[in-house]
């Protein structure tokens, strides 16, 4: 038995107007399902990226267990692996929209990483292939 990969990752605003014009708008992630007010679910290439607002998923409810962290000052980091080539386009697009880049990382020439953050001032990361063992 072995676990294949990770299959989604959740994160938590209170605003989720404003995340939504920043996945879907801005970064081009792919709307999957909204409940207004309470989640939004978007494609992130072969994983999920899940976002709940926890003032209307911290209980139980019928559908899903709990979920919640409250924003802010709750944070997270998370990763979304973007192509080599594509490295300075995310640049471009990123100061376009006047998103300021926290920091570069290159990953002793394997890889490279743009960290921001999000409105809900989570660390998002784009990085190129090869600095995690991973499969694409």
């Amino acid at each position: 038995m072995k676990i294949s990969k990770v299959i989604e990752t959740c994160i938590y605003s209170s605003d989720l107007d404003s995340m939504k014009k920043f996945y879907v708008g801005m970064l081009g992630l792919p709307l999957v399902q909204e409940e207004n007010n309470k989640l939004i679910f978007l494609k992130a290439g072969k994983s999920m990226l899940l976002i709940f607002d926890p003032t209307r998923t911290s209980f139980d409810n019928e559908r899903l267990p709990a979920h919640g962290a409250q924003t802010p000052p709750s944070s997270v980091h998370f990763a979304m692996e973007i192509e080599e080539r594509d490295y300075q386009l995310w640049k471009e697009l990123l100061a376009n929209n006047q998103i300021a880049i926290e920091k570069e990382v290159d990953w002793n020439g394997k890889a490279s990483s743009l960290y921001f953050r999000d409105p809900a001032g989570n660390l998002v990361e784009l990085i190129t292939p090869g600095e995690w063992p991973v499969e694409s």
